[in-house]
């Protein structure tokens, strides 16, 4: 008998691109992964979650993302060349907010490696897994200040807006953000 279920694959713990690995976070990346955070924090004005953070708080992510039972959608994987600098990190939840949907909570890439095109090609990989493991989309939320973000993430093909939170008009102090999604269907 064949038996069927909601449930989606996962990503792999480590997978590659033309100049890229990825694969999941460990303990002993804990103070690179918070030194990357940390070093986009110029982008904190624009986006309220880029706040300074300790080497505890990128701790507890990885911890999280290495619970196989209370948190198990939830992976954080970090990014280096394949001839091994570590330059970023993402961390996404599978099968959230809907089953069938993976949501990017955060996409770091240090500002020395902006602008390579490196984060695409970590984008193309990670749609390429998520499809092949079942998904039909991918979610991510973007604060509308944070323009350099917006422009990627829509470039990247993140067209379709999902929702609008926040603040009704602009002015000092006031945030709104937008959820995007890209389509995984072929």
């Amino acid at each position: 008998m064949e038996e069927t279920t909601d449930r989606h694959g996962q990503l792999p713990g480590q997978w590659t691109t033309k100049r890229v690995e990825v694969r999941d976070g460990a303990p002993e990346d804990v103070g690179q992964l918070t030194a990357i955070f940390n070093a986009c924090n110029y982008v904190e004005s624009w986006d309220p979650t880029f706040h300074r953070v300790e080497q505890p708080e990128i701790g507890k992510l990885i911890k999280r993302s290495q619970t196989t039972e209370e948190h198990a959608g939830f992976r954080l994987q970090a990014i280096r060349l394949r001839t091994g600098a570590m330059f970023g990190y993402f961390h996404l939840f599978h099968g959230a907010p809907q089953p069938d949907v993976c949501w990017i909570s955060m996409f770091v890439i240090h500002p020395d490696y902006q602008g390579q095109h490196l984060a695409q090609e970590v984008v193309n990989g990670l749609a390429y897994h998520l499809r092949q493991a079942g998904y039909r989309g991918i979610w991510l939320e973007v604060y509308l200040r944070n323009w350099p973000a917006l422009r990627f993430w829509t470039i990247m093909g993140f067209t379709r807006i999902i929702a609008y939170e926040g603040d009704k008009a602009p002015g000092e102090g006031k945030q709104a953000r937008i959820m995007l999604e890209l389509a995984l269907e072929e």
